[in-house]
């Protein structure tokens, strides 16, 4: 059994959305899902992207992804990897992939001289804090996850 990691290309749209959706599934967050293969097509096709992924496979068959976008700390004036989500599907978890997937996204930022790797977690999700805290993670208490969207941005936007 092997595990191997690889950029995601175009083409791989179809793969990420059947992934991603898995996590909106999970997180009790499918009403949400909006996404299609040709939103990802889109970013996986621009050579300027600001975003990536990347896809774990599992004997050569796609078993999980990592994505992530390009952002910037002010405070330590150095690139920051924001890691927006890692999602393994359900016959493939367990088997250490989100690990090397999370370690994929650290050499990824040690290869861009990032500062660091920063990514939300949601606080009911204790499998993925063991999988952070074993990876040597700090998880700040008291942080919120804020947005604007729909009506409420439009508002402020006018």
């Amino acid at each position: 059994m092997s595990i191997t990691i690889r950029p995601a290309v175009a083409g791989d749209g179809p793969t990420l959305i059947a992934m991603v959706h898995e996590l909106a599934v999970h997180h009790d967050y499918e009403a949400y899902f909006t996404a299609t293969p040709a939103d990802y097509e889109r970013f996986l096709a621009d050579p300027n992207a600001i975003n990536g992924a990347i896809i774990a496979e599992w004997n050569g068959e796609p078993a999980g992804c990592a994505t992530w976008q390009r952002s910037y700390a002010t405070f330590t004036g150095r690139e920051v990897i924001y890691l927006e989500d890692i999602s393994v599907l359900p016959a493939y978890r367990r088997k250490g992939i989100a690990t090397v997937l999370l370690k994929a996204v650290a050499k990824l930022a040690v290869q861009r001289n990032a500062g660091a790797v920063k990514w939300l977690m949601m606080g009911w999700n204790t499998d993925a804090r063991r999988l952070y805290e074993a990876a040597g993670a700090s998880i700040e208490e008291g942080n919120c996850f804020c947005q604007l969207s729909g009506d409420a941005l439009q508002r402020l936007a006018s």
